[in-house]
């Protein structure tokens, strides 16, 4: 399989990394997960080669990107995130955000025009919402060997911060409310959500407001993992949302 290098940007706090596959408009920005990086997307790219342009981040102290040494919150990785669009030139964007990556694509489509599409995967609308299924849905069908590997990332990417830097940006993850934006959003976004471990009081808990642009999609005999669990699923959304 041929892979696209690793590009580095320089930004105020260091430089930050991304995988550009080349591909044909509109792009496909995809914003990884809490401890992951653009590596956890590798299986759902593979699948989308050639459909559209394709670009992977590493957030703040993730993959391949530096650590920043001051303190950040969830409001500066969305920054960064309309900074690299505007370095690429970047326009009728896609976002894809796994997990604290859906979070931030929310919080960065509040701020710019580039931003066309959103589909978040497991984005939270706020904190709370984390609460919406049993303690089952985290791992959902995903094996132990896959589970080691997902957690042995993460314990190595926490250890890279700064224990204060690190808990201060969490504060800001939960304080962080898309709610307001999701009631009026004007862009196309989907939900997407793994059905393991959901209840009656799931649908309620995640506080999806009933907007118009809103859809939600929801994968069978999946957990939170989804680019890991269903990449084929998950490409075959991310295919729609171009054709839209």
């Amino acid at each position: 399989m041929n892979r696209s290098p690793i590009q580095k940007f320089r930004m105020p706090w260091g430089k930050m990394a991304c995988v550009d596959t080349p591909g044909d408009e509109p792009p496909l920005v995809f914003l990884h997960g809490t401890g992951c990086d653009s590596g956890d997307w590798e299986r759902v790219v593979s699948l989308l080669r050639g459909q559209a342009r394709l670009v992977r981040l590493d957030f703040r102290g993730h993959g391949a990107s530096d650590t920043p040494t001051e303190a950040f919150a969830l409001h500066d990785l969305a920054a960064d995130v309309l900074t690299f669009l505007e370095k690429l030139d970047l326009h009728d964007t896609i976002l894809v955000g796994h997990s604290l990556g859906g979070i931030v694509a929310m919080a960065a489509a509040a701020k710019s025009p580039r931003i066309k599409g959103l589909v978040l995967l497991e984005g939270w609308t706020n904190a709370r919402a984390q609460d919406a299924f049993e303690a089952s849905h985290l791992t959902g069908g995903l094996d132990e060997a896959a589970l080691a590997r997902i957690q042995k990332k993460d314990d190595a990417t926490l250890l890279r911060f700064d224990p204060d830097i690190w808990c201060g940006f969490c504060e800001s993850v939960q304080d962080f409310d898309a709610l307001p934006w999701l009631r009026k959003a004007a862009i196309p976004v989907w939900e997407v959500y793994g059905d393991c471990g959901k209840t009656k009081d799931t649908e309620k808990l995640l506080a999806v407001p009933n907007n118009p642009r809103i859809a939600i999609r929801w994968i069978q005999g999946a957990g939170h993992y989804l680019p890991h669990e269903k990449p084929v699923e998950v490409a075959q959304i991310c295919a729609e949302t171009v054709a839209t």
